[in-house]
């Protein structure tokens, strides 16, 4: 393509204003949570470096001391695929482990739980009684996992965001706007590879 120099040079004077505030926004959530740089991800709320290893089995060494998570895979071009697997695992067992107890400690009932790739949401809660998670919740912290997991749980007594609503996540987790924060701090940076 082949661009006029004084149109581009015209269109950038345009949308300076724009730039530079796109420019500083992104500034300062790369400053506030460390970016998510090429070859990071996050687990469990920390920043890991990840390396992907061309091997004859699929596994996934995660080493907490050195923060870096490898990914042995057989096929170098469906890395990614693996990772997403990955997420979808650790998410399943964090939920399986954490939601039962938290559930019995609120004396609430669900219907089933699904793991899914949801671009938009951390969870869900359908009318059905069934709780539908992000593969990636795995990436946060435990307590914002818990946070989650009672933000969705209390929707079973209250479907809507209503004063009710947030004064029973208030009392389930005294601590929710904290945790509520970290999940809109994070959010632009957690995703897969």
């Amino acid at each position: 393509m082949n661009y006029n120099a004084e149109e581009l040079s015209s269109f950038v004077e345009k949308k300076r204003d724009w730039l530079l505030k796109t420019s500083q926004y992104y500034g300062r959530l790369k400053e506030r949570c460390g970016g998510c740089e090429p070859g990071t991800v996050y687990f469990l709320g920390s920043k890991y470096r990840f390396n992907v290893v061309k091997d004859r089995l699929q596994s996934t060494i995660v080493s907490g001391a050195m923060k870096i998570i490898t990914f042995h895979v057989t096929d170098r071009r469906t890395y990614r695929r693996q990772m997403q697997d990955w997420y979808r695992e650790q998410t399943v067992k964090i939920i399986a482990e954490r939601l039962p107890t938290l559930a019995s400690k609120h004396n609430l009932h669900y219907n089933t739980v699904s793991i899914k790739n949801q671009k938009s949401r951390w969870g869900s809660c359908s009318k059905k009684r069934n709780l539908n998670f992000n593969l990636l919740l795995a990436a946060a912290p435990l307590e914002v996992i818990d946070y989650v997991i009672i933000h969705e749980l209390m929707h079973l007594v209250e479907l809507d965001h209503s004063p009710r609503f947030w004064q029973l996540v208030s009392s389930a987790d005294p601590e929710y706007r904290k945790h509520k924060e970290w999940l809109a701090s994070y959010a632009p940076v957690i995703k897969i590879g």
